[in-house]
């Protein structure tokens, strides 16, 4: 049995498709796995309060959020998974052969809901075998000054894979070790059979947790939606702006809301690596702390051009399709290579 350590019981669409599409990889592999039901309370309890209110106060949404959490809970009790543990003294009850960390932020503790968790860095993991899959530090760059116990728990790791250049540069510099920067999981499985088709008449797709681009460039979105007799649809969040708010999709509806818009806008990391899968014509906004994430994909995808400043006009974006031949030699490439990587770390697991 492999364990997996990620996070995966939030109610975040990236979240839980990275970690189902790992789970479901390695089954297909032919590796029983399940999901180690680890999360803190302070984690889970900042998680709801940032979801449920604005600025303190109760969302006008609040319901449907609601639902929204509902059916990512129906969602988790699919997944096979440990019992709940809320301390990582409780990790030593559990003992695997082979523990995978990732993949997703795992190793980002300046931004996410519990702060810094020295369990996704090592400490008490009760395994023969600890390695890192696709594990990222999102906005958090790897030369800033981070906890001194970080230096010894990277360490414990075999083998490390990572998903960015900046994620790499931390694992080389704590480990001592030569990381890999491989693909993340929902490259790996096709969710085919999961994927669930919508019906909405033609739109352009928005997809943000909270971040919008400027006020410019969202009035050349509207503009062009409306010569285009498209509707605007935010999918996750509620922006004003936009025609239609869907605020409670499951997940896989959320593959199909991708899948099947004619344009997608985005500054989230799952939001880019799924309009790439589905092949859609996309547009990425970013600020500083989401380049670590969105940025160093697009550069060794030759996808630069997909982003939006100053400079750059939502329209002409819009119009100008991408050549996804290219970019399918590209993922090939890479998941060929990832795929190599986590059998070598697997091939002698019992």
């Amino acid at each position: 049995m492999i364990g997996i350590l990620t996070f995966f019981q939030c109610y975040n669409y990236g979240a839980y498709l990275q970690a189902y599409a790992l789970h479901k990889y390695l089954k297909q592999k032919g590796y029983d796995n399940e999901f180690i039901n680890y999360r803190s309370k302070l984690s889970e309890k900042n998680e709801y309060r940032h979801l449920v209110t604005v600025d303190g106060k109760k969302s006008g949404a609040y319901f449907r959020i609601l639902l929204k959490m509902l059916r990512f809970k129906i969602y988790h009790r699919k997944l096979k998974k440990t019992k709940r543990f809320y301390h990582s003294e409780d990790l030593n009850t559990i003992h695997y052969q082979t523990v995978l960390v990732g993949s997703d932020q795992v190793w980002c503790y300046t931004r996410e809901w519990g702060g810094f968790d020295p369990v996704y860095f090592s400490y008490g993991i009760n395994a023969r075998k600890i390695i890192a899959y696709a594990a990222s530090m999102g906005p958090d760059n790897y030369d800033r000054e981070h906890p001194e116990v970080i230096n010894s728990l990277m360490k414990n790791f075999d083998s490390i894979g990572v998903r960015d250049t900046n994620t790499f540069q931390f694992a080389r510099l704590f480990s001592g070790k030569d990381p890999q920067i491989v693909l993340d999981p929902v490259c790996l499985y096709d969710f085919e059979k999961e994927c669930k088709e919508t019906t909405l008449e033609p739109y352009i797709l928005f997809y943000s947790d909270a971040l919008t681009p400027s006020e410019t460039v969202i009035d050349e979105l509207q503009r062009t939606a409306k010569e285009q007799g498209l509707m605007l649809v935010s999918l996750g969040k509620k922006f004003s702006w936009c025609d239609t708010n869907i605020l409670s999709a499951s997940p896989f509806e959320w593959l199909g809301y991708i899948k099947n818009a004619q344009f997608i806008m985005t500054c989230m990391y799952h939001g880019l690596l799924f309009s790439i899968k589905y092949r859609r014509n996309f547009a990425v906004f970013l600020n500083e702390h989401r380049k670590n994430k969105c940025l160093d994909f697009l550069e060794n995808a030759g996808l630069t051009d997909r982003v939006i400043d100053r400079e750059t006009k939502f329209a002409a974006i819009f119009a100008s399709p991408i050549d996804y031949t290219r970019v399918q030699k590209f993922l090939d490439k890479k998941r060929k290579a990832s795929e190599v990587f986590l059998d070598n770390c697997l091939k002698d697991h019992g």
